[in-house]
């Protein structure tokens, strides 16, 4: 079975180098968003394959989890490949026409996100009123954490021994996330200086909370959006470039988080941490899981935990046990309370759950989605002026399909829906008394 996957992966490595030079390159884009989506999951997925099975890992897993870990990777690995094949072929789809208005009504429905974002991005007043309030929460929240546990880098450690305190952390980084983001947006498409000193108020305070994701998402709405904008314009070294430094402050977050922080460790640390660390794990950390799996499916559970997430875990004691976080954090002998739970990868949550009937619909609803918001973006900057700002609305098509992936993401999405709603309604409170919005 090993050297099957070695095959399939190799397959699935070339298919990508002959899509993104007939499809993306030589039509006129150094990247694009559809091979953008794919190549973050060829990497973690079929790349990431030798590296998961070596012994090296033992940098970050016992001897016995170890054991047990390489004994599942390929069985992992497999699964995965499956959805990463469903992606393919969910982003063929669009060329099938059935003339049943199928499609039509798929895309009007997946674009409600984006109206709403659409909105948001094109009000400055809103956005700075947002962004006010956002920094102030931050401020609040970080005074809160350095009182009770000193001057750090590391928020969620905190929140791991006080439950009570997540979902205010929580919403206060899904906020200022949003707000940071399109902020920076702004800033780069009408040169508004407030909206740089929005953007860089936020990066900071979310600096402290220890999360890299909150600041990797706080620039990827310019990055895919600069995609499409420059297209062959935007050289592939700038992209290369780009990752790298990417990785570094990834890794420099990571070494922060350590109280024994030291910059010529970073340095030293970067591969070893890249392929054996926990930042790409996710078909290492899933085969970990399946190798504590008893093969029953957890037929929902986990996304229940989830659609209930404005009801705190501390709260629900369905939730503190089926949150998927919780469950993974357990299946592999860690205590929640000390372990935010591990990466099973995006298929990983719907296998656990409902096994490939679960994989397969998800990764043709992923294919399909991105496929979608490629297909509108290259559209909304081909019809419209350059100082549109329409084609970064779409990014946020992708947070329904999200929560899929992972359940504990369905607090963002509650989130983020309630912001866009209440701003819809002070546009219309703003626009009912005559007052500019």
């Amino acid at each position: 079975m090993d050297q099957l996957a070695n095959f399939i992966a190799i397959t699935f490595i070339a298919h990508y180098a002959w899509s993104y030079y007939r499809n993306c390159y030589r039509k006129g884009y150094s990247m694009d968003i559809w091979h953008f989506s794919l190549l973050y999951n060829l990497f973690v997925i079929h790349i990431m394959l030798p590296f998961c099975r070596s012994d090296l890992n033992i940098v970050s897993l016992s001897p016995a989890l170890l054991r047990n870990t390489q004994a599942h990777v390929t069985e992992a690995y497999l699964i995965s490949a499956f959805g990463y094949a469903g992606i393919l072929v969910g982003g063929e789809l669009w060329r099938i026409r059935l003339k049943i208005g199928l499609r039509a009504t798929f895309a009007r429905w997946m674009e409600l996100p984006a109206q709403a974002s659409l909105l948001l991005l094109n009000s400055k007043p809103l956005l700075i009123l947002h962004g006010i309030v956002a920094v102030a929460i931050i401020m609040g929240v970080l005074a809160y954490y350095f009182k009770v546990d000193g001057f750090g880098f590391n928020l969620r450690g905190l929140l791991l021994v006080m439950p009570a305190l997540r979902p205010i952390a929580q919403f206060t980084a899904f906020y200022s996330v949003l707000v940071g983001s399109y902020a920076l947006v702004r800033f780069v498409v009408y040169r508004e200086k407030v909206m740089l000193l929005v953007t860089a108020l936020i990066t900071i305070g979310l600096l402290f909370f220890g999360e890299r994701a909150n600041l990797a998402a706080i620039v990827m709405l310019l990055v895919i959006g600069t995609f499409i904008r420059m297209g062959r314009k935007l050289r592939i070294i700038w992209i290369f470039a780009g990752v790298t430094i990417a990785l570094f402050f990834v890794f420099l977050l990571d070494g922060l988080r350590n109280p024994n922080f030291s910059l010529a460790a970073v340095f030293g640390g970067i591969a070893i941490s890249m392929f054996y660390g926990n930042s790409f794990s996710d078909t290492r950390d899933f085969a970990l899981i399946l190798s504590f799996w008893d093969g029953h499916y957890f037929l929902g559970k986990t996304y229940l935990a989830g659609l209930i997430a404005f009801v705190p875990r501390f709260l629900s004691s369905f939730r503190d046990t089926w949150a998927i976080g919780v469950v993974t954090a357990t299946m592999a002998g860690f205590s929640p309370k000390e372990h935010p739970g591990l990466r099973v990868g995006i298929f990983g949550e719907a296998y656990l759950n409902f096994g490939l009937l679960g994989v397969l619909p998800l990764s043709l609803a992923i294919g399909s989605v991105v496929r979608l918001i490629d297909m509108r973006m290259k559209q909304s900057v081909a019809l419209l002026p350059r100082k549109n700002i329409r084609v970064f609305s779409y990014y946020l098509m992708t947070l329904p399909i999200g929560v899929a992936e992972n359940s504990s993401l369905a607090s963002s999405f509650y989130s983020i829906m309630l912001i866009l709603g209440l701003s819809w309604v002070a546009q219309r409170v703003a626009k009912a008394i005559k007052i500019t919005c």
